[in-house]
Parts: structure tokens; C-alpha cells; sequence
């Protein structure tokens, strides 16, 4: 059976896809100026979508929701009074967002600087169509003041986590070099232990009475290289920590993530 995530992500392109061809092709054929002129904007709008979803890793997002907490928001029975009365606190309550949404998880789910970058053109592309100060205009709705105090209150925390996004960014092009070289180094190294004076690690000599203390054959990969105490991430960090790197990881590569 396909992940959820993974059904999710089909759907949402597929949508994209379809719709994104049905606008270029109203965009070419029509012979109204205005209404292709309308399709190219439309157009360009989910383009600036689809780029904002290419942000959000779908297979972690669902570790992001918690699911069993959902139909506490969100009442479908009562859809139909929603849209009738024009009201969406009819059939939503988000006073209870927070335990819906796995903050760490969300921070490791989303490119949160590529997101804010193209959510900023998808709103200059939605300019070009609506009128977005309508559309903000909450009223008096108790969802939209839900929404606005959640997005208000994690606006900081939002914010430190972009950067150690960035961070985790730049500490991986520099452990892949540090890996590389490590690799390099192992590489002379076993090369020169194979030079003249020795077999393996053991020391070839005349002298009888020459004895190593150091045990034949390359290193021992004992269980203290093979086990890290050291804790796998960082105390308050908002960000997975990237894998720590020991023992054979040096060799094998540490774990995507």
C-alpha cells in the first residue's frame, strides 16, 4: 500500500500538472485578449504553488500532524452551514492547533527560507489576481484570530529554526570535505604501511627479540568504535542534528538525513 505522504504528493502534482496545462492552453487559444490574459496569470500562479510545495519534504509530514487530533478542528458535518452562512467558525475550532502540530517535526519538514522566498512571489503573483487585503480581512472570524495568534507566537521560533536550517546547510558541504579528506588520508596511509619495514602492522626485523605490542592486521573495530554516547542531537535545537560520524562511519558514510 502507497505512504499517505506519497499519495499526497501524487494528488497535489497531478492537480498542479493538469491544471497548470489547462490554463496554458486557454492562455494560447483563447480569442479574448482579457481572458487568456486572465489564464497567464492564473498560470503563473500555480507555478509560483507548485514551487512552494517542491519546499516540503511529503514523506516526513506526516510526522509533523498528528492525525487522531485533526476532526477536533474540523466538524465536515457542518460544511454545508459554513458555506452557506459564509462563516468558516462553523464548522472549524483551532483553538486546539497546537496539539495538531508537531512544531520540531514541522521545522524538519519544511525549507523554511526557500518557503518564505516563495511564498513572498506566490503573494506578488496572487496580487496580480485578487485583491489579498480582501482576503485578510478576518473580520470578526475566531479561525482567522486562531491562525494569526499561532502564526504571531511561533513567528520567533520559526525564524531560529531558518537559520540553523542554513547552518545544518553549511556544516554539510563542509563534512563531506572533511569525509573526503579522511578517506584520502586512510588511502597514504595504508599505502605507506605497506612500504619496506612492514607486513601489514607488524614490524619486519632481523632482530629476533623485536616485539610489537601493537596487534597484527589493520585497526580493530571494537565495540568503543563502533558505539557513540555522545547524544544524537542537540539540547533545544529547533533542527535535527545531522548523524554524528565515528568508527566506521568514516568508511561506510554516515546516514542521510
Amino acid at each position: 500500500m502507497e505512504p499517505a505522504s506519497t499519495s499526497l504528493e501524487h494528488l497535489l502534482d497531478r492537480l498542479v500538472t493538469g491544471t497548470e496545462r489547462l490554463l496554458r492552453t486557454i492562455a494560447t487559444d483563447a480569442s479574448d485578449e482579457t481572458v487568456a490574459s486572465t489564464a497567464t496569470e492564473l498560470w503563473e500562479v500555480v507555478d509560483e504553488v507548485e514551487d512552494l510545495l517542491g519546499t516540503i519534504d511529503f514523506e516526513r509530514l506526516p510526522d509533523a500532524v498528528e492525525a487522531s487530533v485533526l476532526p477536533e478542528l474540523l466538524n465536515l458535518d457542518e460544511l454545508p452551514d459554513a458555506i452557506r452562512e459564509k462563516d468558516p467558525d462553523v464548522m472549524l475550532d483551532l483553538s486546539t492547533i497546537r496539539q495538531v502540530v508537531t512544531l520540531r517535526e514541522l521545522w524538519n519538514t519544511v525549507d523554511l527560507v526557500e518557503f518564505g522566498k516563495e511564498a513572498r512571489q506566490l503573494r506578488t503573483e496572487l496580487e496580480d489576481v485578487v485583491d489579498l487585503g480582501a482576503l485578510e480581512t478576518g473580520g470578526d472570524s475566531e479561525a482567522a484570530t486562531e491562525i494569526e495568534t499561532f502564526v504571531e507566537e511561533e513567528k520567533g521560533n520559526a525564524t531560529n529554526a531558518a537559520i540553523q536550517q542554513e547552518a545544518k546547510k553549511a556544516a554539510k558541504k563542509a563534512r563531506k570535505g572533511v569525509i573526503d579528506g579522511h578517506s584520502t588520508f586512510e588511502d597514504l596511509y595504508g599505502s605507506s604501511q605497506r612500504g619496506t619495514g612492514y607486513a601489514g602492522r607488524k614490524p619486519v626485523s632481523k632482530n629476533p627479540t623485536a616485539v610489537s605490542s601493537v596487534p597484527y592486521g589493520p585497526l580493530p573495530a571494537s565495540v568503543s568504535t563502533r558505539v557513540s554516547t555522545v547524544p544524537a542531537n542537540v539540547r533545544h535545537a529547533r533542527v535535527d542534528a545531522l548523524p554524528r560520524i565515528y568508527g566506521r562511519r568514516w568508511r561506510t558514510g554516515a546516514p542521510r538525513r
